[in-house]
């Protein structure tokens, strides 16, 4: 168990960093403005929770200074709303999903099962869709108008109303 001194002392240093950060829309209104509290910080208040005698706020924020998979996991999500539940579990890279919220597990989880593509910035194109796929149809309307077809070089064509003449027969042939 670490002692409470030290682990004041590196609360304390990991505070002493703390700035101001814009916020991802509007970061030019102030009140959009945050204080991240980093991966540090939070590995410092562990200790200190921990020093303090508290296990289960210790794990918390442990569990906290690692990248986590921020799915949404609130069936409606409204335009212009924040979720009010998050998935939470631990992974390898900030911004990845955990392995239930793949895009090979939406349609599970009744979403748009659309895989993106490769040239598409890669966190996005793991992440699922948060529509729900329309009638009779696995994909979400914007994305049932991407192609579907594997190409010879074993990648999904992915075109957005694709006019190949190959292609536009095999998808009527599903």
């Amino acid at each position: 168990m670490p002692r409470t001194a030290d682990a004041v002392a590196t609360t304390l240093d990991a505070a002493a960093k703390l700035s101001p950060t814009p916020g991802y829309i509007n970061g030019g209104d102030y009140g959009q403005w945050y204080i991240e509290a980093g991966p540090e910080l939070l590995r410092a208040l562990s200790q200190l929770a921990l020093a303090h005698g508290s296990d289960t706020l210790a794990a918390r924020l442990e569990r906290l200074s690692n990248p986590l998979c921020m799915e949404p996991l609130d069936d409606v999500l409204m335009p212009g709303t924040m979720p009010q539940r998050w998935c939470g579990t631990p992974v390898k890279e900030a911004g990845d999903p955990c392995a239930q919220h793949t895009p090979e597990h939406a349609a599970r989880l009744g979403r748009c099962t659309w895989v993106g593509s490769d040239t598409e910035w890669t966190v996005s194109a793991r992440r699922i869709c948060r529509d729900a796929p329309a009638a009779g149809d696995d994909r979400c309307p914007e994305h049932a108008a991407y192609c579907r077809v594997v190409k010879r070089d074993k990648k999904v064509c992915n075109r957005r109303n694709c006019t190949v003449p190959k292609h536009q027969e095999a998808a009527a042939g599903r």
